[in-house]
């Protein structure tokens, strides 16, 4: 299966696209991202829908300006609109204290955001390919991760007020997706700090990847397929969660009380999952009861 029946195959099975949606592709001139473009194009003679582009400018690389001239002539050639936009990712990071690419993400996405709903679009499309996911779920088991890390990319998530991102491209390779740009004569940028060992994402493309291709020169693919198998998976126990966590605890305004006998009735899988469900992260005070009669206070923490 090439890339072009990959593609339409998922979008159909995945009803990610349906006729009059209007979306807006993320182009930054990699193969991955032309191909995306070019691969909607396409689909958009199928299927009725609205699409435009947008391209980012992180101010990083004086490379930029001929990566973006290069989206600007194929974007012309497919007549597809574009908008050309840049953002201040060294700025916001120091100002946030992040890592350059945290930062750069964050505004990414920020500004797809904007611009959707500048072009009145309800999806934003990105050129994520299978060896993306790859690259995520080593990336994640390295850190330590349960069941969300090995689901890998979402093929789809929402991006907040009615906007949703999607990634038709996902179940393809890298290789896969060569292939059909230079067969198409796509022109395409090669971003150099996609080599750099400064990041871990780089360093398990070049480095961890090769060797288990030497293993298994499938690996990509079966990891895709792994994930999709642990995302359906990872959905089912977050729904079971929400029940039961509804059943064995009552939320009040500044305190959350647990019974714990009704929760040790559930699997240690489900328990771990009730905490982390009822306890996230930023809540900014939380108080545990449980009606046994003991009490977990966990201090405020500041906003």
């Amino acid at each position: 299966m090439n890339v072009w029946e990959k593609f339409k195959k998922l979008l159909e099975r995945e009803k990610l696209i349906k006729p009059g949606d209007s979306v807006l592709a993320a182009v930054s001139g990699g193969p991955d991202s032309v191909c995306l473009l070019h691969l909607l194009w396409r689909y958009k003679k199928t299927v009725p829908f609205e699409l435009n582009a947008v391209t980012v400018n992180h101010g990083l690389r004086k490379e930029a300006g001929r990566e973006i001239a290069r989206v600007e002539a194929l974007c012309r050639r497919l007549k597809v609109p574009l908008s050309v936009d840049k953002i201040a990712v060294r700025e916001h990071a120091l100002m946030q204290k992040l890592s350059t690419e945290t930062s750069a993400r964050i505004l990414r996405y920020g500004l797809f955001s904007k611009t959707a709903k500048d072009a009145g679009a309800n999806i934003v499309a990105t050129g994520h390919t299978a060896n993306d996911n790859a690259e995520t779920m080593i990336m994640w088991l390295i850190r330590g991760t349960g069941a969300e890390g090995v689901s890998g990319i979402p093929l789809a998530r929402p991006l907040g007020q009615g906007l949703t991102v999607i990634r038709p491209l996902l179940s393809a390779t890298r290789a896969e997706v060569m292939k059909y740009v230079k067969a198409q004569g796509i022109p395409y940028s090669i971003d150099k700090s996609n080599k750099s060992p400064e990041y871990t994402r780089n360093r398990i493309r070049g480095q961890v990847l090769p060797l288990l291709e030497k293993y298994n020169p499938r690996v990509v693919e079966h990891l895709f397929n792994f994930s999709q198998i642990m995302s359906r998976e990872n959905d089912f126990m977050e729904e079971e969660t929400r029940k039961a966590a509804g059943y064995v605890t009552e939320q009040g305004a500044n305190k959350i009380s647990l019974d714990f006998e009704r929760f040790l009735k559930y699997n240690k899988a489900i328990q771990s999952r009730i905490i982390k469900y009822i306890l996230p992260e930023k809540r900014s005070a939380a108080q545990v009861e449980f009606f046994a009669g003991v009490v977990f206070i966990f201090p405020r923490q500041n906003s």
